[in-house]
C-alpha cells in the first residue's frame, strides 16, 4: 500500500482512521502506528466528520454486505495536507484494496507535483525557473493551470491562481494575530495577475512574466487529485465508488439500492441552529469554502482565510459557498471563486455553466441569507431555486 509517513500534516498532528474509532497523534507517534494503518487500509469503514466544508454520512464500521454480491469497503491516507478518503463497493477485499492502492498512489504523484511544501516539486521548480524562459511541465500540471486559467477568465479575476504571495502575507497574519500592513499587501498584490501566466499547448510549456511570481494551487488541487483518483478507481473496474479529498467530494455511480451518494454541507450558518443541508449526489461534485476553520480575528473583525486577489484583502464576515459541478477540480475552483464575486455575478456564471449550481450563505445585516443559481437542490433549507 502507498506509504503513509512521508508528509506530516500542516496543521502538527495527523489523524489515522482505524478500523473501529478514529484517533489523533502526533507526528512522531503516527509514524509508529504504521502497522496499523497498513491493517486499516484492509478493510477500514470509518464514520469521519471531515473539518473543512462538507461531511459525509457512513452507517457502519465494518465492510457491509449490500443486497447485490458487492460489499462496502472504505479507505483513509493523509494527502496534500489534510484526510484523503475512499468509500467504494467492490466483489471482494482484493479488489477493493487493489484499486484504493492505485487510487492513492496517483494522489502522491499528484502531491509531488503541485505542492508548494516540498522544494522538489514540479511547481516549486516552475516557480523557481519559470520567469527567465518557458518551463516544459507534465501534462498534469499543465491542465491544472489550464483549468486555473480558464476559472480566473471566467470570474474576471476573483480567482487567480497567482495569488501565492498574498496568501502567503495572510498566513503570516493569521500565525501572529496582526493584520498585514496595507504596504505589505501593495507589494504583493502587485505580483498577482494570471494574465502574467502564458502556457504553450504545443510545448506543454509554462511562462512566468514576472519574476517573483508565486502560484497556489490551493483552490483547485485537491479537487483535481479528487477527480484523478475517481478515474483511476473506474479504471480498475471500481464504479459505485465516492471520493473525499479534505472538503472536495466527487462521486462514481451510486451504492447499490440507492440513487446517489448522501453528501453534508458544513456551511457557515451551523452553529446558528439551522438543519443542514443534504445532497444526493450521483456523477457529480460539490465542494464548499468558507472561514468556518481558517480565519483571523482583530478588533471584533473576522478576516477568512480566502482572498480577494482583485484586493488582496481577506474577505470579512461568516460566509459559505457551496457549487455542485459535473468535475471537482470545476467545483473546487468556482466555489473559491463565487466567494470573492457578488452573488449576482456568481449567480449569473453559475447559469451560464452546464451542469453547475450553487447556495451562497452569507450573513447580512444580523440574519442569514440564503442564495441559489438555478439548479440547486430546493431541499436545502427549503428554498425554491434561483431565489433569496
Amino acid at each position: 500500500m502507498p506509504d503513509t509517513t512521508r508528509r506530516p500534516f500542516r496543521g502538527g498532528s495527523r489523524v489515522l482512521l482505524h478500523p473501529s474509532r478514529a484517533e489523533v497523534f502526533s507526528n512522531d507517534a503516527a509514524i509508529s502506528w504504521v502497522g496499523r494503518v497498513a491493517a486499516c487500509l484492509r478493510s477500514c469503514s470509518c464514520l469521519f466528520f471531515l473539518g473543512l466544508g462538507l461531511g459525509i454520512f457512513t452507517a457502519s464500521s465494518r465492510p457491509v454486505a449490500a443486497k447485490v454480491s458487492a460489499q462496502r469497503f472504505e479507505y483513509s491516507l493523509p494527502r496534500m495536507g489534510t484526510i484523503f478518503r475512499i468509500e467504494m463497493y467492490a466483489a471482494s477485499d482484493v479488489d477493493a484494496s487493489k484499486a484504493a492502492e492505485a487510487a492513492f498512489s496517483r494522489a502522491e504523484e499528484l502531491e509531488q507535483i503541485m505542492s508548494d511544501y516540498r522544494a522538489d516539486s514540479e511547481l516549486m521548480l516552475l516557480m523557481r525557473d519559470g520567469a527567465t524562459a518557458p518551463f516544459p511541465v507534465s501534462s498534469d500540471l499543465y491542465s491544472v493551470l489550464a483549468k486555473s486559467l480558464w476559472v480566473s477568465r471566467l470570474s474576471r479575476g476573483a480567482f487567480d491562481v497567482s495569488i501565492g504571495p498574498l496568501v502567503d502575507l495572510w498566513r503570516n497574519a493569521r500565525k501572529s494575530g496582526r493584520l498585514p500592513d496595507p504596504e505589505e499587501i501593495a507589494k504583493a498584490k502587485a505580483l498577482v495577475d494570471y494574465r502574467n501566466i502564458e502556457l504553450d499547448p504545443v510545448h506543454h510549456t509554462v511562462f512566468l512574466k514576472r519574476a517573483g511570481m508565486k502560484l497556489d494551487l490551493g483552490a483547485i488541487g485537491k479537487g483535481y487529485a479528487a477527480d484523478q483518483m475517481l478515474a483511476v478507481l473506474q479504471s480498475q473496474g471500481i464504479h459505485q465508488t465516492m471520493v473525499v479529498a479534505g472538503g472536495e467530494v466527487v462521486t462514481g455511480e451510486p451504492p447499490p439500492g440507492s440513487s446517489g451518494w448522501r453528501v453534508r454541507i458544513d456551511s457557515a450558518d451551523s452553529d446558528a441552529g439551522v438543519a443542514p443541508c443534504t445532497l444526493l449526489l450521483s456523477a457529480h461534485a460539490v465542494s464548499t469554502s468558507g472561514d468556518e476553520h481558517q480565519f483571523l480575528e482583530v478588533n471584533g473583525h473576522r478576516y477568512s482565510h480566502i482572498i480577494n486577489p482583485r484586493t488582496g484583502w481577506a474577505l470579512e464576515g461568516k460566509s459559505s459557498t457551496t457549487v455542485i459541478a459535473r468535475d471537482s477540480a470545476t467545483a473546487d475552483a468556482l466555489a473559491t471563486a463565487f466567494s470573492t464575486m457578488s452573488v449576482s455575478d456568481g449567480i449569473r456564471v453559475a447559469q451560464s455553466l452546464p451542469g453547475v449550481s450553487a447556495l451562497w450563505v452569507r450573513r447580512v445585516g444580523g440574519e442569514w441569507k440564503y442564495y441559489t443559481s438555478r439548479g440547486f437542490p430546493a431541499s436545502c433549507h427549503g428554498l425554491p431555486e434561483g431565489s433569496q
